[in-house]
């Protein structure tokens, strides 16, 4: 075999690109990983090869000689000595090596990442002149001329600092599976505890309320469009307000601004006119100072002109959306759950931080809408706030709890809240009184819009919430059977029951890999409003698991208590290369996939009983725990 066949790939050995702290890495680059490091492993002769380069770069480096090298590009000078020369001062393990041993070890150490010896020939031209040309493709050591070392980088720190990656390379470390938090419990927290909380949720609400300044901009930035928009044509009845998280007040006052601008056209040809109208605001926002970047999605689910406004205090991320009156509804009914109880807002908050600073929400897997959504439906699911969808009163008592028992549990009552199946008008839970029926482009979302008065039979505090919350998806919640589902106020929804929820079983899935990426949805988190939506749909199947595996880390974070002065903010910790930047760690989290996996391709690269033992497993609260002590 060549020494190019030989190399290993040290870029997909490490994760570096594919995984680094990017959240989460595809599982083939977790089974490849593993692979090389298995390849590596097994060659008993690759520490031996590493303690080899780190001693002959000492002596290289000690040389006061250098050698024009002439096959690197361009000509250098290099320091160089002959391997049998260095073989007298040094051994490796105690152990003296023949130069043909030194040479195939230090071939079979060599990487892609670790460019630090090479072996070279001597040449001597006609006028005496001694050059040496790197040994790059030869698969033998033969002759009078024997190997010379040569040491390739500048610097011997950045030698020493390849090896040692090359030594953590070689390191088998699984994530720990962190199951055990299923049977445990959030402490008590004593006075002191409680007092961290208290000042961890009042800096939190601070840094999520938007300022005075912000308030006023957003304010400026609507009056400045609502003059560019009603001066196309005053026949068109335009409005134009925000929603989302500005809108329920769960937005910095860095946050983009969402807005929805509602048009009404005349009706003759109405859907023409709409779009003659969009695009004659698009040209006037593009050829208006301070509005930059100015792009249109037309083709997306709803149309979004997107872009940049530039103020006197700096540019400010901003997206408008039309005629998206679901996009309203949803968020003035968060608003609601927010205002029936005060513990909403701040479970919702911690989840939000989190979510951010663990790298967790993506527009590309699931937005922060759907972390929220997942947040609601437990908190609902504890009854910490009604299932306003279903209730025309929020004095809920224990025939409105059990009555909502029984319809989460059939799959019959379920069908008849579908408008196309229902045959009698949707009664509330508690009263039996007919739902009113709010119809907003063409979908029910009707909501008890009344707060005021709802009194909440769950007395837990906040961080009991966020532990049961934490406990609940990252070990009992079953992804693959479950749905979660706000309208129905639960997180153990059958997924079978929900027959316009557009997603695939993945019973249908999870024995084929080669229809994993495309058709995988290991999670199922129901729109409110539109129930044939997926929330998750772009959702990949590690994306799922590594989710589910940073809710019980972080079950496992409150239930340690007070750390360093922090509580809730111990959540907060970001994840770094150090403990996450190899792809292989994650073998031990996608226990769903990659037994799957491993039998499809008929490869047994990781076990957990043979390879999780106490010395592989990353010890990840040690880890974590002096990160905080670093940063305070």
């Amino acid at each position: 075999m060549s020494r190019k066949q030989n190399r290993v790939d040290m870029n997909l050995a490490a994760g570096f690109g594919v995984a680094g702290v990017k959240r989460f890495p595809p599982i083939g680059s977790v089974f490849n990983t593993l692979k090389e490091k298995s390849k590596l492993s097994l060659e008993t002769n690759m520490t031996s090869g590493v303690g080899l380069i780190e001693q002959l770069s000492k002596l290289i480096d000690s040389q006061d000689t250098a050698y024009t090298v002439e096959n690197s590009k361009p000509k250098v000078k290099r320091k160089a000595l002959t391997v049998r020369s260095a073989l007298r001062q040094i051994k490796v393990e105690g152990q003296p090596l023949r130069v043909k041993q030194a040479c195939e070890l230090i071939r079979n150490t060599q990487h892609d990442r670790v460019p630090s010896v090479a072996l070279a020939r001597r040449r001597t031209d006609a006028d005496g002149h001694m050059s040496l040309v790197l040994d790059l493709d030869a698969e033998q050591i033969e002759g009078s001329t024997y190997a010379w070392a040569v040491m390739t980088c500048r610097k011997l720190e950045n030698i020493r600092d390849e090896t040692r990656k090359l030594r953590h390379m070689q390191r088998m470390q699984f994530l720990p599976p962190l199951n055990n938090v299923k049977h445990g419990q959030m402490p008590k927290l004593d006075v002191y505890e409680r007092a961290v909380v208290n000042s961890e949720l009042a800096e939190l609400d601070a840094r999520w309320a938007a300022d005075a300044g912000s308030q006023t901009l957003q304010e400026k930035l609507i009056r400045e469009m609502l003059a560019l928009a009603r001066g196309i044509d005053r026949r068109v009845r335009v409005n134009l307000e925000a929603f989302g998280s500005r809108l329920y007040g769960l937005s910095t006052s860095a946050s983009d601004f969402d807005l929805a601008m509602s048009i009404r056209v005349p009706q003759r040809n109405a859907e023409v006119g709409f779009m003659r109208f969009v695009r004659h605001f698009v040209v006037r926002l593009q050829r208006t100072r301070g509005f930059q970047r100015v792009v249109w999605l037309q083709h997306a689910r709803v149309p979004i002109v997107k872009f940049v406004y530039r103020t006197s205090h700096g540019e400010h991320e901003c997206d408008v959306s039309f005629n998206h009156g679901l996009g309203m509804a949803k968020s003035r009914m968060i608003h609601t759950y927010m205002r029936s109880d005060p513990r909403v807002r701040q479970v919702l908050m911690v989840l939000k931080e989190w979510a951010i600073t663990r790298a967790i929400s993506n527009q590309n897997a699931m937005n922060s809408f759907g972390v929220m959504l997942m947040g609601l439906t437990y908190l609902a699911q504890e009854r910490v706030v009604p299932p306003l969808q279903l209730l025309t009163t929020n004095a809920m008592n224990t025939r409105g709890w059990k009555n909502l028992a029984a319809l989460q549990q059939s799959r019959e009552q379920i069908s008849a809240l579908y408008l196309s199946e229902q045959s009698e008008p949707i009664r509330c839970v508690q009263s039996g009184e007919q739902l009113p029926d709010w119809r907003v482009e063409g979908k029910n979302a009707y909501f008890l819009a009344k707060s005021v008065g709802w009194q909440s039979p769950n007395k837990q505090t906040v961080p009991e919430l966020l532990f049961g919350l934490f406990r609940f998806y990252g070990c009992e919640f079953e992804p693959e059977n479950h749905a979660v589902s706000l309208r129905l106020g639960s997180a153990r929804i059958a997924r079978a029951n929900l027959h316009e929820l557009k997603v695939q079983m993945p019973e249908m899935v999870l024995g084929r890999p080669q229809m994993w990426r495309e058709n995988l949805r290991l999670l199922a988190v129901e729109d409110p409003f539109e129930p044939q939506v997926n929330c998750a749909r772009s959702a990949q199947g590690e994306w799922v698991e590594g989710l589910l595996w940073e809710m019980r880390r972080a079950a496992a974070v409150l239930r340690s208590g007070a750390n360093e002065g922090r509580v809730l903010s111990a959540l907060f910790v970001p994840p770094t290369p150090s403990i996450y930047c190899d792809a292989s760690v994650w073998a031990s989290v996608y226990g769903r996939l990659f037994p799957t996996l491993q039998q499809s391709v008929n490869e047994h690269v990781f076990d957990p009983e043979r390879d999780m033992t106490p010395e592989t497993i990353i010890p990840i609260e040690e880890l974590e725990a002096a990160q905080i002590k670093n940063t305070n």
